[in-house]
């Protein structure tokens, strides 16, 4: 990262730019600019405001209101609270809930994450504590609310027909080069996630190919019978990506007793839904020096099918309520699209991932790398026909190409956290609910959660009867453990 700040001599405004370095700039660090004409000021804040990278732009007015502008990438999400005339900001929310001057669950919010009904927008679970949306700006003039200006809603594309001398696959990887190109990174201190998916699987055998021999693979490992394939499938994506070596950390399950929520940290709901095994996985990697980390996020939605293209469309999970939902949750889901953003240049599930995933890693020193998530990807996908994209065959096709086997393109197993997050609901999780139904918990005060169904549900899960939606459990002791430690 590097900062400009600029200062207009005229009239007094002021702009400072934090922002991603780009690979073709020399030097960085910070610059002060001041005492510049109007003229020079407002180029250069032009200039400025177009940076193709991830960045924030911060206006002072001379009478002293502030606005924030935040970038199309969403890479790094600042969030945003008022308090005493004061605007603070923050990537992660654990430096900004201590100012609140009260820790309230923001209603529609808090019900979308206890239903998985997952919608982008600028609020956050705790009210008055914001999240600045991709190309918002948000202004404050030292009274009152944060006020926010929503952008345009962003233009995209349609499946183009395919000309007879296409070569996808050739084109893919000018693409793949293209994006990397424009980042800065060392290789000897990057590491590519490879979990075994699809999506990190392109990515980072594409980047370790480009650096024979210098790039760390990571991942977190999974049990069972799945656990067994993708140590198969990791071994040869490694070996055949000319990886240096290789980091991994077993899967913990959710409010594991050695995590930062079971010992009374605090973690904002909607950041890593495994936080204990990431937290260790990067634990891991700051000890190796690594400063960057490449993933696959954005994967699905950069060849997904439209909702014409889908011949059924599947129910979200979001709309299967969970039996303890209360009702002012469920009032709330009536109007489950109310106060959002427009749409965006970066899908709204890659903007909440990237969210979710960046808090951990920028507090130990590490820059993400989303390549799945540059503006021009997601158009090369949006212009591949249905055949590219069903079934992710644009990213299958790429591997076979470069000489996977049939069990790292077909692998028969479906490879997720199904059974870490069914181990949880088993052994840390009933504990966790029993002390929130005995000590209370806001989200019953609020009417978010019915404690009666709630404990209902318990007795159930204790008696060994799990049911699919019982993995929302640990979304409820997620939001009563950040409201608690929230308070400390």
């Amino acid at each position: 990262m590097d900062a400009v700040a600029l200062t207009d001599r005229d009239t007094g405004q002021a702009l400072i730019h934090v922002r991603e370095r780009n690979a073709h700039r020399v030097g960085g660090g910070r610059r002060v600019l001041v005492e510049l004409p109007s003229a020079t000021f407002r180029q250069l804040r032009a200039e400025l405001l177009a940076w193709p990278l991830d960045f924030v732009a911060i206006d002072f007015a001379p009478e002293g209101a502030v606005s924030v502008r935040a970038s199309e990438r969403g890479t790094a999400p600042l969030y945003l609270t008022a308090n005493d005339g004061v605007l603070h900001g923050s990537w992660t929310t654990a430096d900004l809930v201590k100012r609140l001057p009260r820790v309230d669950f923001h209603i529609p919010e808090t019900a979308r994450l206890l239903s998985l009904w997952f919608r982008y927008s600028h609020h956050t679970c705790f009210t008055g504590l914001y999240r600045l949306t991709e190309r918002a700006t948000a202004h404050y003039d030292g009274h009152g609310p944060v006020h926010f200006e929503l952008p345009a809603p962003a233009l995209h594309s349609k499946a183009r027909t395919l000309a007879d001398s296409a070569d996808v696959l050739t084109a893919y990887g000018t693409m793949l080069d293209g994006v990397l190109d424009r980042h800065l990174y060392d290789p000897d201190t990057t590491s590519a996630h490879i979990s075994g998916g699809f999506d990190s699987a392109v990515t980072g055998t594409h980047l370790s190919l480009r650096h024979p021999e210098r790039i760390t693979a990571s991942a977190m490992t999974l049990p069972g019978p799945m656990g067994k394939q993708q140590r198969v499938r990791r071994a040869e994506m490694i070996r055949t990506g000319r990886f240096r070596t290789d980091i991994t950390t077993l899967a913990h399950p959710p409010l594991h007793p050695g995590g930062r929520r079971a010992t009374g940290g605090y973690v904002y709901p909607y950041e890593e839904p495994y936080h204990e095994a990431t937290a260790a996985l990067v634990e891991q990697l700051t000890r190796a020096g690594i400063r960057t980390v490449v993933t696959g996020i954005g994967g699905d939605e950069m060849v997904a099918l439209t909702p014409e293209e889908a011949p059924h469309q599947p129910v979200g999970p979001g709309h299967a309520m969970t039996e303890w939902l209360g009702p002012v949750a469920r009032e709330a889901l009536r109007d489950v699209d109310g106060d959002t953003c427009p749409p965006a240049v970066v899908n709204e599930m890659t903007l909440l991932a990237m969210a979710s995933a960046a808090p951990l890693l920028l507090d130990a020193g590490i820059w993400p790398l989303h390549p799945f998530t540059d503006p021009d990807m997601i158009r090369f996908g949006e212009w591949l026909p249905q055949t590219w994209r069903s079934r992710k065959n644009l990213h299958r096709h790429r591997l076979t190409a470069l000489g996977f086997s049939e069990l790292v393109v077909e692998p028969p197993l479906s490879e997720n956290f199904t059974d870490v997050m069914n181990t949880a609901i088993r052994t840390t999780l009933p504990a966790q609910v029993r002390r929130l139904l005995d000590e209370g918990s806001p989200l019953i005060d609020a009417k978010l959660v019915d404690a009666d169904a709630l404990n209902q549900a318990l007795t159930r899960i204790e008696s060994g009867n799990i049911r699919a939606t019982d993995d929302r459990l640990a979304d409820v002791v997620a939001a009563d453990l950040a409201y608690r430690a929230a308070h400390h």
